[in-house]
């Protein structure tokens, strides 16, 4: 049974935060690029314009050095000849008080801009540049609404089709792991019946008035038999419970008389290794399966048996929090 975080789901995760990031890219880069590009060059063309007319008003500034502040009529009129449609002009002292304007006013959202003019090299006064920036506001929304399309398409391509072929391979997978396991199951309990003969002879035979050396092959050979149908049960149990035809069948249990219980029945395999066997008694009690509680248990003392060398293995359990903790 496939569990825990497969790597194709996380692989089809990351690929759709990765459409999702391109897709909000795509979409933002219509709109961003146009208010970058549409305020950049707007800017630039107030800023032109705007020079050009700070040189004319410059060169009537010139003419009148110390005059010209009270020639507000004039000036009224020079700034209304020189306005250009959706701005407002204004000119400011060199002291930042103003002077005349073209009486237009533009209201926010807009565009501002402060001219210098300058007359016989002096900084004489301030050109005041306003323009609305309503077009630039309609052309951003049209931006996003592009960008948003074309985002949301991308988006939708690519969950269509590469994250479509990813769920497809998983749900392969996973049909395939649990014929597997059905397959398992079925060989178990096949096996079942000769096991269960090779066991009847091998005990037959080890019960016999034979010489030391057949009787140590008999009783080897019976060993290798319990252990070979306890692994047969335990591959059977594990195929059942990826498949989901076994349940949990919960109870209050003693720990003692399972674990008691499995030692006298590894102790065999543990003699052959020449290893001590033995548990620490204990009076926890727990809820669980009995039945898997005691397949897990065999399957780490086998374990143990198995890859320990020398000495001996000790099995007990010990309280942690809520919960027994079983220690080999």
């Amino acid at each position: 049974m496939i569990v825990g975080r497969d790597p194709l789901e996380m692989r089809i995760r990351g690929l759709a935060r990765i459409g999702l990031g391109i897709s909000i890219l795509f979409a933002l880069l219509p709109p961003l690029s146009y208010g970058l590009i549409g305020i950049a060059s707007t800017r630039t063309e107030m800023e032109v314009a705007g020079r050009i007319r700070a040189q004319t008003i410059g060169q009537s500034v010139a003419a009148r050095p110390r005059l010209w502040r009270f020639e507000r009529e004039r000036f009224n009129d020079l700034l209304w000849r020189l306005t250009q449609p959706g701005e407002s002009l204004e000119l400011l002292d060199a002291t930042g008080l103003r002077v005349a304007s073209n009486n237009v006013t533009v209201t926010a959202p807009a565009l501002e801009m402060r001219l210098p003019i300058y007359a016989s090299g002096d900084l004489a006064a301030y050109l005041v540049v306003r323009r609305k920036a309503t077009d630039l506001i309609i052309g951003e929304s049209i931006a996003l609404a592009l960008g948003l399309g074309l985002g949301c398409g991308l988006f939708l391509a690519m969950r269509a089709w590469p994250l479509g072929t990813l769920r497809r391979a998983i749900a392969e997978l996973k049909a395939a792991d649990d014929s597997k396991s059905l397959l398992l199951s079925a060989v178990g309990h096949d096996l079942r019946q000769p096991l269960q003969s090779l066991t009847l002879f091998a005990s037959v035979i080890s019960a016999a008035d034979l010489p030391p050396t057949p009787r140590r092959a008999a009783e080897m050979l019976n060993i290798s038999l319990t252990r070979l149908s306890t692994l047969l049960d335990e591959i059977i149990a594990i195929a059942r419970i990826d498949v989901g035809a076994i349940e949990e069948n919960k109870e209050q249990i003693a720990l003692e008389p399972l674990l008691d219980h499995l030692v006298q029945e590894m102790t065999v395999q543990a003699d052959v290794k020449g290893l001590r066997l033995h548990h620490v008694t204990t009076s926890a009690v727990t809820l669980s399966d009995p039945s898997l509680l005691a397949t897990i248990i065999r399957n780490l003392l086998s374990n143990a048996i198995r890859y320990t060398e020398r000495g001996g293995i000790l099995l007990g359990c010990r309280r942690q929090g809520g919960a027994w903790l079983i220690c080999i």
